[in-house]
């Protein structure tokens, strides 16, 4: 008679030494493991970027179907309306910026080119002067200065800046970043992100089968929990902020124009892309204008100054915490960490994703801690630890 249990027992060894083997293989080949998984995911790149941009365009297009449901009961045309709306809106937008927001960035760009070396030579002098004044021995060597921007060959770049306008510009461009295949995978995203959000309850069904499938009921109801709350986080936190940076630009673009400083547009742009990153980003962007103001004339540099403080105070404690108001809800602490932690691991892009993973990381942390220590009858305060009956 056959021992069912010398079988359980047999396939369960078989399974851990596959197991065992498997592990020391990628352990012991970490790099090509990786490489080959890059590549793999790698493929689907179209589909990330097709996420990203639904994900986007459907913050805007879940009120304006909000608003069409009042009306139109048909789900098909409310959808296919709420779609295009968006889309229309989001061309409308691009069309504006390329109109009128990104000439003026040219020509503000080509002006300080133009004029660099007036610009560094006051710099110079300045902080010369200023050093001076306060008996610190040291002294900016601008022939040094001058050596460097005179290396970057200014009147070339200043050419090739026009060529790229052109269509020689932008045939190079095309050769040497291979746009025909960048161009093809945008359009396959674009068309994918709009397949994406005209049927996305049932490709959000779809998904929760296959995690289902893969992790069973119980899990798969925690997955989807968490799955919940970071689409409530980077839903409040894109769309707060994205709204909250475009509001920054046009009041620091309005100050500028009405104080008459030089590059509005430029300084502007600047400031509200910068202030894309939470907590120090706007002060970044003010670094980086207030020496282009500077090296212009040093009184404006403090009427820029006095024009940006006021005009970040009103943002920060009026319209920040209304735009983007608790849609995060972690201290400074947490948010000065995130965006160490995720600028130095993805860069750029992390420091952008920074704020509403914490976020997500921390509700997660504090649910599985709080649940842990209810289940084990021990209550925390500030002064006390302590055990409750059941």
């Amino acid at each position: 008679m056959i021992d069912k249990s010398q079988i359980v027992k047999k396939n369960k060894t078989i399974f851990y030494l596959t197991y065992a083997i498997l592990l020391a293989f990628v352990v012991f080949n970490y790099e090509t493991v990786f490489a080959i998984l890059s590549d793999i995911l790698a493929l689907a790149t179209p589909l990330y970027i097709a996420i990203i941009i639904a994900f986007i365009l459907n913050i805007p297009m879940r009120k304006i179907e909000h608003l069409y449901g009042k009306k139109i009961k048909r789900k098909g045309l409310k959808r296919g309306l709420s779609i295009a709306t968006t889309l229309i809106l989001a061309v409308i937008l691009i069309i504006l910026f390329s109109a009128f927001i990104i000439p003026r960035l040219g020509e503000s760009i080509a002006l300080i080119i133009t004029n660099i070396f007036n610009y560094a030579d006051r710099l110079v002098t300045m902080i010369n002067d200023t050093l001076a004044h306060f008996h610190i021995n040291y002294a900016i060597n601008y022939e040094s200065i001058q050596q460097a921007l005179t290396s970057l060959d200014l009147n070339h770049l200043l050419s090739q800046s026009g060529n790229i306008l052109g269509n020689a510009g932008i045939h190079l461009i095309f050769q040497s970043i291979g746009i025909f295949g960048v161009f093809i995978n945008a359009i396959t995203s674009f068309i994918m992100a709009i397949y994406l959000l005209a049927n996305k309850e049932t490709h959000l069904r779809q998904l929760k089968k296959i995690v289902t499938f893969l992790f069973g009921y119980h899990r798969s109801l925690v997955i989807f929990d968490i799955g919940a709350e970071a689409n409530h986080y980077f839903n409040g936190f894109v769309s707060g902020q994205l709204l909250e940076s475009c509001i920054l630009m046009f009041l620091m673009y309005v100050g500028f124009r009405i104080t008459g400083l030089p590059f509005p547009e430029l300084i502007a742009f600047i400031i509200g892309i910068s202030s894309l990153i939470p907590m120090f980003g706007g002060y970044f962007g003010f670094a980086i204008s207030f020496i282009l103001v500077l090296a212009i004339n040093s009184t404006q540099a403090i009427i820029f100054t006095i024009c940006f403080v006021i005009i970040q105070q009103f943002e920060a404690n009026i319209i920040y915490p209304r735009v983007v108001g608790g849609a995060v809800g972690i201290s400074g602490l947490y948010v000065l960490l995130s965006l160490v932690i995720f600028g130095n691991l993805f860069g750029f892009f992390g420091l952008l994703i920074a704020v509403p993973s914490m976020a997500l990381i921390y509700a997660v942390g504090s649910r599985v801690v709080n649940i842990s220590l209810y289940r084990k009858h021990i209550e925390i305060t500030d002064k006390t630890i302590k055990k409750f009956d059941e």
